[in-house]
């Protein structure tokens, strides 16, 4: 799993190269990134070189704030196994309280009326 601001590089590399080879400055990916992750050239060199370790990119080259960057399948794939997995988190979420209320509720209702019929036996 991936960091925000190491996806957001990643995110920045698929959308400009689209599986082909593409020179970029690190200015490039500093304005690509949004807001809340603004960092510097070194975090952007250091993410660079973090993806092209794992096999999410390759680096041709990289000189002085240029670099030649190519998303690789593994890359491309991130994003959407990544998005897929997200929409799955949010929907078991949602019905995460749905089986504990179901059960308290019949549970609490065996309970009382077991109760009553004890009540009603022993009476």
């Amino acid at each position: 799993m991936l960091d925000k601001l190491t996806a957001a590089v990643l995110g920045a590399v698929n959308a400009a190269s689209g599986g082909a080879y593409k020179v970029m400055e690190t200015g490039d990916f500093i304005e690509a990134l949004p807001s809340k992750l603004k960092t510097d050239a070194a975090g952007v060199e250091n993410a660079l070189r973090f993806l092209a370790e794992r096999g999410y990119i390759d680096i041709r080259y990289f000189e002085r704030g240029t670099c030649c960057v190519c998303s690789l399948p593994k890359g491309r794939t991130y994003e959407e196994s990544a998005e897929a997995g997200k929409a799955r988190a949010e929907k078991r979420g949602r019905l995460r309280w749905l089986p504990a209320f179901l059960g308290a509720f019949f549970g609490a209702f065996a309970g009382g009326s077991l109760a009553a019929l004890l009540f009603l036996f022993l009476h």
